[in-house]
């Protein structure tokens, strides 16, 4: 499914960040690496320079099964979660064991935004665009 060109990306300490030609934004997680409330921090200010205002789905994967979300980071991303416009997240698992920390968020932290967790890039993507799609109707029609 992925048909898509890079439009403009950057990096940071934890991660690299696509804006892509399909409206989502994917950030890959570098590996072995501790997303801390100072990592997030410096993300949530790189989507908002990168966005310019827009909402955009974004998809989080990471390099290998080598990084961590600390619990201070994941606090500070639930307490922050409005700090920059987005349409959803999705996040790519591929270990058991960060599909379990993944649910274990949603179940207790319970974001504002559409979140969904995948094991297959094509179905994240498929769902991302759904999403967009989406929102893209509903701000039509609360435009008019």
């Amino acid at each position: 499914m992925s048909c898509f060109t890079v439009i403009k990306k950057a990096e940071t300490e934890v991660a690299k960040v696509s804006f892509c030609s399909d409206n989502i934004v994917r950030v890959m997680i570098k590996r072995n690496v501790d997303v801390t409330p100072e990592q997030f921090k410096e993300l949530f200010a790189l989507y908002n320079q990168l966005a310019e205002g827009e909402a955009f789905p974004y998809l989080y994967y990471a390099e290998d099964s080598s990084s961590n979300i600390t619990e201070e980071g994941r606090r500070y991303a639930k307490e922050n979660e409005f700090s920059f416009p987005k349409v959803c997240n999705a996040a790519l698992v591929t270990r058991l064991a960060h599909k379990l920390l993944a649910d274990f968020y949603l179940k207790f932290n319970k974001p504002h935004y559409p979140f969904k967790v995948f094991s297959n890039m094509d179905d994240a993507e498929k769902w991302c665009l759904e999403q967009y799609a989406k929102y893209q109707k509903s701000h039509l029609v609360s435009c008019k």
